[in-house]
């Protein structure tokens, strides 16, 4: 059994890898659903290359694989976000990018890895909460604090990063800091109201 690495340094055994389909059986196809450690996979032969994305898309959870793909690009036909199938990123501010999985081709049949990771790693869910900062998303911006907390990211950061974005761009967003202050008084009060 050999060990290969990903960009990320993370370490599989070749018997980790999910065997998709040969590679004829996946250009007949064209896309196949295969299960991932934590997502439902979607693999797509498309001019020559073969990409694997989480199959749920990000905008609303609506099943990838019944989009269609066209010129390198993946469109989800509920609302119609658009997606590259080479990095995941979306055409569509509000729909996010779709996590991509490695694809390796052996011996004529297609594997992928388990996991998937989106492109800019690390800093996707902080860019992503930029992005929706500065473009007034509610629903990149709600994803955004989602992901970053489900990420171990303590509460506080977010309400510094959203106070300081807030001050640097008052117009419009007084009564959002009100707000933002007042829940984090809220949140660290406990009964009596005296602060921890």
């Amino acid at each position: 059994m050999s060990e290969l690495r990903t960009k990320e340094g993370s370490i599989y055994h070749t018997n980790d890898l999910i065997r998709v389909a040969t590679l004829e059986e996946l250009k007949a196809a064209g896309k196949v659903v295969v299960r991932g450690t934590r997502c439902p996979l979607l693999v797509v032969y498309d001019d020559g290359k073969v990409f694997a994305l989480d199959n749920r898309c990000p905008h609303l959870g609506f099943p990838l694989h019944r989009g269609s793909v066209e010129d390198g690009i993946l469109t989800c036909h509920w609302h119609h976000a658009r997606f590259d199938l080479a990095s995941g990123c979306t055409f569509d501010l509000w729909a996010d990018d779709v996590p991509t999985a490695a694809v390796e081709i052996r011996d004529g049949v297609v594997w992928v890895w388990p996991q998937t990771r989106y492109t800019d790693g690390d800093a996707h869910w902080p860019n992503r909460l930029r992005e929706g900062l500065e473009q007034n998303i509610s629903l990149v911006i709600a994803k955004a604090v989602l992901g970053l907390i489900s990420n171990g990211l303590d509460y506080r950061a977010l309400v510094r990063d959203a106070m300081l974005f807030g001050a640097r761009n008052r117009d419009g967003w007084g009564i959002g800091l009100t707000i933002l202050i007042a829940l984090l008084t809220a949140r660290q009060t406990r009964g009596g109201g005296k602060p921890r």
